[in-house]
C-alpha cells in the first residue's frame, strides 16, 4: 500500500464525512426539535452529535465575522479593546444554550418526562440552528463589506434577528415536546418568550462582566 493510496482513501473518507455532516445539518435546520427528540429517544446513530454540529457552526461564524470585519474599527485604542472583547467573548456562544435550557425547564418541566440532560441535547441543536441563521444573515456581506454597509446591516439585523431566533425556539419546542398545536401553541410561544428574556438577561450580565475586565486591562 503506497502513500498515494493512503492519501486517496483519507480524502474519500473526508468527503464522506463532510457530506454526512452537511446532510445532517440540513435535517437539523429544518426540524431541530424532531431531530433532538429522536436522538434522546435512542436513534443516535441516525444523527450527528449535537456538539459536533455546534462546534462546526461556531468555527464558520467566527471565520465569517473575521472575513467581513464585522467588529472592525480604524481607532487604534478601540481596536485593541475590541480584540480583548473577542478574546473574552468566546464563551458567549454557550449563553444561548443556557437560555433555551432555562425556558424548556420552566415552561415544560412537567411535559413528557424529559430530564435535564435530554433537554440539553435539544438546547444544543437549537443553538446550532440559531448560529446557522446568524451565518446566513451575515453572508451577504461576504460579497463586499464596507464600514457603512456593516453598520447598516448591524442596525437592521437588530430589528428582525431576535424574532428569527425566537421563532426557531418556538418551533423546536413544539416538535421536541410533541405539543398539540391547536390547543397548546401558547406553551411553545411562552417558551420562546422566556428564552428571549433569559437570553437578554444573560448577555447583559456577560457583557457587563467583559466590559469591566477589558477596561481594567486597558487602564
Amino acid at each position: 500500500m503506497g502513500s498515494r493510496h493512503v492519501r486517496d482513501e483519507a480524502w474519500e473518507k473526508l468527503r464522506l464525512f463532510e457530506s454526512d455532516m452537511a446532510q445532517s445539518a440540513i435535517r437539523v435546520v429544518l426540524q431541530p426539535g424532531k431531530i433532538a427528540r429522536e436522538y434522546v429517544l435512542g436513534r443516535r446513530k441516525s444523527h450527528t452529535h449535537p456538539l459536533k454540529l455546534l462546534l462546526a457552526a461556531i468555527v464558520i461564524l467566527l471565520l465569517v465575522i473575521a472575513q467581513v470585519d464585522y467588529l472592525g474599527t480604524d481607532d487604534e485604542t478601540l481596536s485593541k479593546a475590541i480584540e480583548l472583547v473577542r478574546t473574552y467573548s468566546k464563551w458567549s456562544f454557550s449563553l444561548g444554550i443556557i437560555a433555551v435550557l432555562i425556558a424548556s425547564s420552566l415552561v415544560f418541566w412537567r411535559c413528557r418526562g424529559f430530564n435535564l440532560v435530554e433537554q440539553l441535547v435539544l438546547a444544543t441543536y437549537v443553538q446550532f440552528v440559531i448560529i446557522t441563521a446568524n451565518i446566513l444573515n451575515l453572508s451577504p456581506l461576504l460579497l463586499g463589506s464596507t464600514p457603512e454597509r456593516v453598520a447598516k446591516h448591524r442596525f437592521y439585523s437588530g430589528y428582525y434577528m431576535d424574532w428569527v431566533e425566537a421563532g426557531i425556539v418556538f418551533f423546536a419546542f413544539g416538535q421536541f415536546f410533541a405539543i398539540d398545536w391547536r390547543h397548546q401553541w401558547w406553551r411553545a410561544a411562552l417558551g420562546a418568550a422566556v428564552f428571549y428574556g433569559a437570553k437578554e438577561g444573560l448577555f447583559y450580565l456577560y457583557a457587563r462582566a467583559v466590559i469591566r475586565i477589558v477596561l481594567a486591562q486597558l487602564s
